[in-house]
Protein backbone atom coordinates (compact mmCIF):
# COMPACT_ATOMS: atom_id res chain seq x y z
CA UNK A 1 0.00 0.00 0.00
CA UNK A 2 1.19 3.56 -0.86
CA UNK A 3 1.38 5.36 2.24
CA UNK A 4 0.24 9.20 1.63
CA UNK A 5 0.56 11.06 4.42
CA UNK A 6 -1.35 14.66 5.09
CA UNK A 7 0.69 16.98 7.25
CA UNK A 8 0.19 20.51 9.30
CA UNK A 9 1.24 22.19 12.30
CA UNK A 10 0.82 25.14 14.43
CA UNK A 11 2.88 27.54 15.85
CA UNK A 12 3.65 28.84 19.68
CA UNK A 13 4.93 32.46 18.17
CA UNK A 14 4.64 34.84 15.01
CA UNK A 15 6.74 36.04 12.76
CA UNK A 16 7.12 39.54 14.42
CA UNK A 17 7.29 37.57 18.24
CA UNK A 18 10.10 36.26 17.01
CA UNK A 19 12.28 39.25 15.10
CA UNK A 20 10.65 38.43 11.11
CA UNK A 21 10.10 36.10 8.56
CA UNK A 22 13.59 35.15 8.74
CA UNK A 23 13.68 33.42 11.79
CA UNK A 24 11.11 30.78 11.19
CA UNK A 25 13.14 28.03 12.89
CA UNK A 26 12.17 29.98 16.45
CA UNK A 27 8.73 29.80 15.60
CA UNK A 28 8.30 26.45 17.62
CA UNK A 29 5.90 23.57 17.28
CA UNK A 30 2.43 24.15 19.19
CA UNK A 31 0.78 21.04 17.55
CA UNK A 32 1.39 19.13 14.56
CA UNK A 33 -1.38 16.79 12.82
CA UNK A 34 -0.78 14.23 10.49
CA UNK A 35 -3.65 12.13 8.91
CA UNK A 36 -1.98 8.80 7.66
CA UNK A 37 -3.52 6.96 4.83
CA UNK A 38 -1.95 3.46 6.56
CA UNK A 39 -4.68 3.11 9.57
CA UNK A 40 -6.95 6.13 8.27
CA UNK A 41 -7.32 8.72 11.21
CA UNK A 42 -5.55 11.59 12.67
CA UNK A 43 -2.44 11.53 14.82
CA UNK A 44 -1.46 14.46 17.02
CA UNK A 45 1.65 15.38 18.63
CA UNK A 46 2.30 18.41 20.93
CA UNK A 47 5.23 20.25 21.26
CA UNK A 48 7.82 17.89 23.25
CA UNK A 49 6.60 14.94 20.87
CA UNK A 50 8.22 16.60 17.61
CA UNK A 51 10.30 13.97 17.41
CA UNK A 52 7.77 11.13 16.87
CA UNK A 53 6.07 13.46 14.28
CA UNK A 54 9.38 13.42 12.52
CA UNK A 55 9.94 9.68 13.23
CA UNK A 56 5.95 9.60 12.08
CA UNK A 57 7.11 11.50 8.34
CA UNK A 58 10.23 9.29 7.95
CA UNK A 59 7.69 6.35 7.64
CA UNK A 60 5.61 8.01 4.79
CA UNK A 61 5.73 7.41 0.57
CA UNK A 62 4.93 10.87 0.31
CA UNK A 63 3.63 14.10 2.17
CA UNK A 64 1.09 16.09 0.89
CA UNK A 65 1.34 19.75 2.82
CA UNK A 66 0.55 23.78 1.68
CA UNK A 67 3.54 25.31 2.56
CA UNK A 68 5.33 22.13 4.31
CA UNK A 69 8.59 22.80 2.45
CA UNK A 70 9.25 26.55 3.37
CA UNK A 71 7.36 26.81 6.42
CA UNK A 72 6.84 23.48 8.20
CA UNK A 73 9.66 21.86 8.01
CA UNK A 74 11.53 24.62 8.92
CA UNK A 75 9.46 25.10 11.94
CA UNK A 76 10.22 21.15 13.07
CA UNK A 77 13.72 21.78 12.40
CA UNK A 78 14.22 24.52 14.91
CA UNK A 79 13.74 22.30 18.04
CA UNK A 80 17.59 21.61 17.38
CA UNK A 81 19.16 23.62 19.16
CA UNK A 82 22.60 24.55 17.48
CA UNK A 83 22.34 25.60 14.03
CA UNK A 84 24.37 23.35 12.76
CA UNK A 85 21.75 20.71 13.96
CA UNK A 86 19.02 22.58 12.42
CA UNK A 87 20.32 22.86 9.03
CA UNK A 88 21.04 18.84 8.81
CA UNK A 89 18.03 18.10 9.78
CA UNK A 90 16.14 20.47 7.80
CA UNK A 91 18.03 19.19 4.72
CA UNK A 92 17.27 15.53 5.74
CA UNK A 93 13.38 16.52 6.47
CA UNK A 94 12.83 17.95 2.94
CA UNK A 95 14.97 14.75 1.21
CA UNK A 96 11.91 13.35 2.06
CA UNK A 97 9.16 13.01 -0.79
CA UNK A 98 7.04 15.31 -0.57
CA UNK A 99 4.56 16.93 -2.96
CA UNK A 100 3.51 21.25 -1.75
CA UNK A 101 0.59 21.81 -2.97
CA UNK A 102 1.65 25.59 -2.85
CA UNK A 103 4.79 25.13 -4.71
CA UNK A 104 3.16 23.25 -7.30
CA UNK A 105 0.47 25.95 -8.31
CA UNK A 106 2.76 28.19 -8.23
CA UNK A 107 4.76 26.63 -10.84
CA UNK A 108 1.88 26.76 -12.90
CA UNK A 109 -0.09 30.02 -12.20
CA UNK A 110 3.43 32.25 -11.73
CA UNK A 111 1.72 33.21 -8.26
CA UNK A 112 0.94 32.03 -4.43
CA UNK A 113 -2.70 31.32 -3.34
CA UNK A 114 -4.04 30.70 -0.16
CA UNK A 115 -5.02 27.56 1.26
CA UNK A 116 -8.82 29.01 1.78
CA UNK A 117 -8.72 30.74 -1.51
CA UNK A 118 -8.38 26.96 -3.05
CA UNK A 119 -10.82 25.41 -0.69
CA UNK A 120 -13.94 27.20 -0.29
CA UNK A 121 -15.05 27.62 -4.34
CA UNK A 122 -13.36 23.81 -4.83
CA UNK A 123 -15.12 22.02 -1.76
CA UNK A 124 -17.46 24.85 -0.71
CA UNK A 125 -16.16 24.90 2.63
CA UNK A 126 -12.65 25.77 4.19
CA UNK A 127 -10.48 26.81 6.78
CA UNK A 128 -12.36 27.22 10.49
CA UNK A 129 -10.40 29.85 11.71
CA UNK A 130 -7.17 31.42 10.74
CA UNK A 131 -3.12 31.60 12.11
CA UNK A 132 -3.80 34.53 14.64
CA UNK A 133 -6.25 32.96 15.50
CA UNK A 134 -4.60 29.74 16.51
CA UNK A 135 -1.74 31.92 18.53
CA UNK A 136 -4.08 33.72 20.48
CA UNK A 137 -5.56 30.09 21.13
CA UNK A 138 -1.90 28.81 22.21
CA UNK A 139 -1.52 31.71 24.17
CA UNK A 140 -4.47 31.41 26.31
CA UNK A 141 -3.99 27.68 26.91
CA UNK A 142 -6.58 26.44 24.76
CA UNK A 143 -4.20 24.44 23.45
CA UNK A 144 -7.54 22.15 22.55
CA UNK A 145 -8.87 24.31 20.06
CA UNK A 146 -5.48 24.67 18.50
CA UNK A 147 -5.41 20.68 17.88
CA UNK A 148 -9.15 21.43 16.56
CA UNK A 149 -8.12 24.11 14.15
CA UNK A 150 -4.64 22.06 12.97
CA UNK A 151 -7.12 18.74 12.25
CA UNK A 152 -9.25 20.69 10.13
CA UNK A 153 -6.60 22.52 8.01
CA UNK A 154 -4.93 19.01 7.71
CA UNK A 155 -8.73 17.68 6.61
CA UNK A 156 -9.00 20.75 3.86
CA UNK A 157 -5.45 19.51 2.55
CA UNK A 158 -6.85 16.28 1.98
CA UNK A 159 -9.81 16.82 0.61
CA UNK A 160 -8.19 19.63 -1.89
CA UNK A 161 -5.40 17.27 -3.09
CA UNK A 162 -7.92 14.15 -3.60
CA UNK A 163 -10.23 16.54 -5.36
CA UNK A 164 -7.04 17.69 -7.85
CA UNK A 165 -6.26 13.94 -8.16
CA UNK A 166 -9.89 12.50 -8.91
CA UNK A 167 -10.77 15.59 -11.35
CA UNK A 168 -7.41 17.08 -12.82
CA UNK A 169 -8.04 20.53 -11.71
CA UNK A 170 -8.62 22.85 -8.95
CA UNK A 171 -10.72 26.14 -8.45
CA UNK A 172 -9.12 29.10 -7.26
CA UNK A 173 -11.23 32.89 -6.09
CA UNK A 174 -8.49 35.87 -7.93
CA UNK A 175 -9.47 39.62 -8.31
CA UNK A 176 -11.50 38.97 -11.09
CA UNK A 177 -13.74 35.79 -10.17
CA UNK A 178 -13.42 31.66 -9.27
CA UNK A 179 -10.97 30.70 -11.78
CA UNK A 180 -10.20 26.99 -13.11
CA UNK A 181 -6.69 25.36 -13.14
CA UNK A 182 -6.22 22.28 -14.62
CA UNK A 183 -3.81 19.32 -12.89
CA UNK A 184 -1.60 16.42 -13.95
CA UNK A 185 -0.59 15.69 -10.21
CA UNK A 186 0.35 12.29 -9.61
CA UNK A 187 1.05 10.31 -5.98
CA UNK A 188 4.56 10.02 -6.48
CA UNK A 189 5.93 13.34 -7.76
CA UNK A 190 9.79 14.05 -8.41
CA UNK A 191 11.77 16.12 -5.67
CA UNK A 192 10.41 19.61 -4.30
CA UNK A 193 11.68 22.71 -5.73
CA UNK A 194 14.10 24.63 -3.75
CA UNK A 195 12.43 26.60 -0.73
CA UNK A 196 11.36 30.03 -0.79
CA UNK A 197 10.17 32.22 1.63
CA UNK A 198 6.38 32.02 2.71
CA UNK A 199 3.94 33.24 4.95
CA UNK A 200 2.48 31.66 8.21
CA UNK A 201 -0.87 32.18 7.27
CA UNK A 202 -1.08 30.08 3.58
Amino acid sequence: MFRTLYFDLETKYSADDVGGWGHIMDMGMAVGVIWDAADGRFHVYLEHQVPALIDHLRQGDLTVGFNQISFDLNVLAGSRIREQEREQLYLELVSLNHFDMLVELKKILGHRLKLDAIARPTLQHGKSADGLQSLQWYKDGRIDLVIDYCKQDVAVTRQVHEYALNNGKLFYESRSGVKTVDLNWNLNPPAPAPAEQMSLFD
